[in-house]
């Protein structure tokens, strides 16, 4: 018995191979990316694009689904190769150790992928990005904040105008930075309730937001859904 067996069973035979043959490159592996990431490798998508400079930080642990113990310190590109592969050894899996950014995006149209996920945390990079892609008609969503959340209630996805007044600082940023870039109708993820807690210090001695497990991987999970219903 093949292990995309029971998918077969919920979506059909023509469908699952439609879909599973496409390719999705997913930009930032860390809480969301991470479990979008799982969604579709344990979907059945073949082929799959990763694109991350980080490692895997300690800090981690509590949310990113390809993080644990015996992998702090390393690429989390590595890493979630390593992961996917172990739950298809058949996925065709291409990684790129860096830091997404205007001199570089020319990857993405190389890949030429059906489908772009941008978990990406840096403003500058996340724009750079979506321009990229909506010049080039290659179709992406976006994750928008999933910090400092505890209650995961309100994941929507529509376009990023809808976020006005759901408290998210990463929404409200997007919305006018895009609208100088004259890009509208961009489609995000985002929560429609506001944030619960403060920034605090963490240990590498930044300002970061609270994280729990719960929101960034039912983000993640959500546009994996959203991307296979697309393709």
């Amino acid at each position: 018995m093949e292990f995309s067996q029971r998918t077969k069973m919920v979506v059909g035979q023509d469908r699952f191979e439609k879909i599973t043959n496409k390719k999705v490159c997913i930009v930032g592996v860390g809480g969301v990316g991470g479990s979008a990431l799982e969604g579709l490798v344990r979907f059945g998508i073949k082929n799959i694009v990763l694109i991350d400079y980080d490692t895997v930080d300690i800090t981690n642990l509590n949310r990113q689904i390809i993080s644990t113990v015996d992998v702090v310190g390393k690429k989390k590109t590595e890493v979630a190769t390593m992961r996917a592969k172990s739950i298809n050894p058949d996925i065709n899996i291409t990684a790129y150790d860096i830091f997404i950014e205007k001199e570089n995006l020319d990857i993405i149209k190389k890949e030429n992928p059906d489908y772009v996920i941008d978990a990406i945390d840096s403003v500058k990079a996340k724009l750079d990005l979506i321009e990229f892609c909506h010049k080039e008609n290659i179709a992406i969503i976006s994750s928008m904040g999933t910090g400092n959340r505890f209650n995961c209630s309100g994941a929507v996805i529509d376009k990023v105008e809808k976020t006005s007044g759901n408290g998210c600082g990463l929404s409200r940023v997007m919305r006018q930075e895009l609208r100088k870039r004259g890009i509208n109708g961009h489609i995000a993820l985002f929560y429609t309730r506001p944030p619960e807690s403060r920034n605090v210090q963490s240990g590498n001695g930044r300002n970061a937001p609270g994280s729990c497990p719960f929101a960034p991987n039912i983000a993640g999970l959500t546009v994996a859904q959203y991307v296979v219903s697309q393709l």
